[in-house]
């Protein structure tokens, strides 16, 4: 990215701008695309200045901008506040300028020593390289020889560590997202099948009865699921199934893995009658991961609920002639709308406070057209009267209200 630093610093991130990499406390942050760390670069190119939807437009999208408008870029910040969110949830980094533009809000330094993150080694000519390390020239008759192991030993040395690190990495994600499938789309589909050793493949021994390992979890899981004689059906599916991030240990012995997960679960009974459908998540969860044996095992997961940005309305507008008791149509604005949870709430004349008419995110996504800054073609059946309107993302905290009158 023009103009910008090699590496960004801002609190406990950092940003490599050649690279378009996001580490936390050193850790690389999965992001999964490229857009979204182009568009971090524009808006660290003026922090805490205002950065207009048209720049990033023509810094990110510059090879075909057509077609593109506020509502792509601000996807892309939505992706981004979420990722901030999630590693330092008491941090605020993007400020959003109605209409204009966003803000990077924070104390933005360049990192000159950062660390060269890309397995390289430095290059210094010989007079640098003697002033770096003190150390005296290389006996002639040696030269040759002392050149091919500087050269070759760091360059195999390092190729060796790399490739090492990435075939663990490799095999984490293999065994975490392969043992998600199984457990939901194999072994709960048919319960009474389980046997204790078809978890070897994924997950490690219990060796401490008072640790909450997810064995014993899988196993009540069967057990609760044969004794209520229920399973899982075919639809059963990962809707979203993303790495968040994969820290192992200096020995290589244990990992920590974070996901971004999301599940449609199809309950039926024993005699193939639906009980119900629910959808699960998105949850972040964290997995520990053990080495054992010279594999890869799950030991333990914990699951935290993602905190949705609270969404902030700023008009409502009807769209079509509104006649009491029928179906009529409205568009919302405002910001922060997520179309994968947003929902709607309705209080006035027939919708009491303690029990307000919804639109659920299911009909929404149905016959609306929804981005972060608009809900349009929402379909409402009021009386006549004066109506409160609020919007959610999922569990969310309640929107500002606008007031929608139906004649």
């Amino acid at each position: 990215m023009k103009n910008l630093p090699r590496i960004c610093v801002f609190d406990n991130f950092q940003f490599d701008a050649e690279r378009l990499a996001l580490y936390h406390r050193e850790n690389l942050v999965t992001v999964g695309d490229k857009k979204t760390m182009q568009v971090l670069a524009v808006l660290l190119l003026n922090p805490n200045k205002l950065t207009a939807h048209d720049e990033i437009i023509e810094q990110v999208w510059h090879d075909a901008p057509n077609g593109v408008t506020s509502a792509h870029t601000g996807q892309y910040i939505s992706r981004l506040r979420k990722i901030f969110a999630y590693y330092e949830p008491e941090k605020s980094y993007i400020e959003t300028v109605k209409g204009r533009g966003y803000l990077f809000v924070g104390d933005v330094s360049e990192n000159a020593a950062a660390t060269n993150r890309s397995g390289e080694m430095p290059v210094f000519s010989e007079s640098e390289a003697d002033r770096k390390t003190n150390s005296p020239r290389v006996f002639p008759k040696f030269a040759f020889l002392a050149a091919a192991l500087i050269t070759v030993f760091p360059a195999a040395f390092l190729a060796w560590y790399w490739s090492s690190e990435g075939s663990d990495e490799e095999q984490i994600r293999q065994v975490v997202k392969e043992s998600q499938m199984y457990e939901s789309m194999v072994l709960y589909k048919n319960p009474s099948a389980f046997q204790e050793k078809d978890l070897d493949k994924y997950w490690t021994p219990e060796l401490d009865a008072s640790s909450n390992y997810d064995r014993s979890r899988i196993r009540d899981s069967v057990k609760k699921l044969i004794v209520e004689g229920r399973r899982y059906g075919d639809e059963t599916k990962s809707e979203v199934f993303e790495f968040q991030s994969v820290e192992i240990d200096r020995k290589k012995e244990v990992a920590v893995v974070k996901t971004l997960e999301k599940w449609f679960i199809a309950i039926y009974f024993t005699d193939g009658t639906l009980q119900k459908n629910k959808t699960v998540g998105p949850y972040f969860v964290s997995y520990i991961i053990r080495k054992n044996n010279g594999r890869w095992l799950i030991e333990k997961s914990t699951t935290a609920r993602v905190n949705r940005p609270t969404p902030r309305l700023t008009s409502i507008e009807i769209v079509s002639e509104p006649k009491p008791k029928e179906q009529f149509f409205v568009k919302i604005t405002g910001q922060d709308f997520e179309a994968e949870t947003v929902q709607i709430e309705v209080i006035g004349e027939g919708c009491p406070e303690s029990k307000p008419c919804k639109v659920p995110n299911s009909a929404l996504r149905e016959h609306s057209k929804l981005t972060d800054t608009v809900l349009d073609i929402i379909p409402l059946t009021l009386a006549s009267g004066e109506f409160r309107v609020i919007v959610r993302n999922g569990d969310s905290q309640a929107s500002n209200f606008v007031v929608l009158n139906v004649p």
